[in-house]
């Protein structure tokens, strides 16, 4: 019997956590021990009532809730690796608390990467679903960096949707870095430092997870600041953990990579008018910004504006 934690970090989202805590009950899980520890960052400790509301109806798996006051993305994942390692689980799947799993067999897919390739990362897709259908251009210009059909080998990989053995956070501990708690990125940064030491890390196609997207998202504010949060949170991570040359060498390879691709998503849109194209081709753009500004230690502070409910 293979014991695994499933690692929920929340902040009032009382609905998404209650939903996505509801569908691991229709989890098909053989020969698995599942548990659920779920972080609040609401100092208020307002999530502490669906946690009632479940195990008064009977949840079937232990369900855990702890509440970290240090505001942040970065404690709240670290606390919640820290309360992982005090359990015997073998491994723990993080996901987030706007999300769900597209499929019954989603640990098991996880799991299965993870004995079979002898993984000690497994991450795999996103699943985008408009809020309306007023804002369905979305799924073409906010797509998930793992798109692909096969099980590979990988090297960059986010916390969204994604199994790692103890013995990595054994070892990375603690695994996110501070200087990314309000900027998101700490999970890249977590990503290049695994690499760095040795573990293995593979995406699979066939566990992906589902989550909405929110209209108050779709703005070309929103697809700009996120584009350049993530291009500045790059460059970063890379600082943090490489030399200077092959940094330098990285962000002009990766600037270069973004404008190619954001001349490609507005020669898309003009040949087949769907405007997911301008909003991606912005993404492109302003990463390629961020690519050159996180350099000098310019950033946004994405994570201090929640979105959803």
């Amino acid at each position: 019997m293979k014991k695994i934690s499933i690692g929920i970090i929340t902040y009032k989202r009382p609905i998404g956590l209650e939903k996505i805590l509801r569908s691991f009950t229709s989890q098909s899980l053989d020969n698995i021990d599942l548990s659920v520890i779920v972080v609040d960052n609401d100092a208020t400790g307002a999530n502490q009532k669906v946690i009632d509301k479940l195990q008064k109806e009977g949840y079937p798996f232990e369900l855990q809730l702890f509440v970290e006051e240090e505001r942040g993305i970065v404690a709240a994942r670290n606390r919640t690796v820290n309360e992982f390692l005090k359990t015997d689980s073998e491994s723990m799947i993080f996901v987030d608390d706007d999300e769900w799993p597209s499929q019954n067999n989603w640990i098991e897919k996880l799991s299965e990467v993870e004995r079979e390739y002898k993984a000690d990362i497994v991450y795999s897709d996103i699943i985008i679903i408009p809020e309306t259908d007023e804002i369905n251009w979305v799924q073409t210009a906010y797509r998930s960096n793992s798109e692909g059909d096969q099980i590979r080998p990988i090297k960059e990989f986010f916390t969204n949707n994604l199994l790692v053995n103890r013995n990595v956070y054994e070892a990375l501990n603690p695994p996110f870095d501070k200087r990314f708690a309000m900027t998101g990125s700490s999970d890249l940064h977590f990503s290049i430092k695994a690499n760095n030491s040795g573990f293995k890390a593979y995406f699979t196609p066939d566990a992906a997870v589902e989550e909405i997207f929110p209209t108050t998202r779709a703005t070309l504010k929103w697809f700009f600041l996120r584009g350049y949060r993530t291009g500045e949170g790059s460059t970063r991570a890379n600082m943090y953990e490489g030399k200077l040359l092959p940094t330098l060498a990285y962000i002009f390879y990766k600037f270069i990579g973004r404008i190619v691709r954001a001349i490609q998503m507005f020669i898309k849109l003009l040949f087949t008018f769907d405007k997911g194209y301008f909003y991606k081709g912005v993404t492109y753009l302003a990463a390629a910004i961020g690519t050159i500004t996180g350099f000098f230690g310019l950033q946004y502070n994405e994570y201090e504006v929640i979105h959803g409910k």
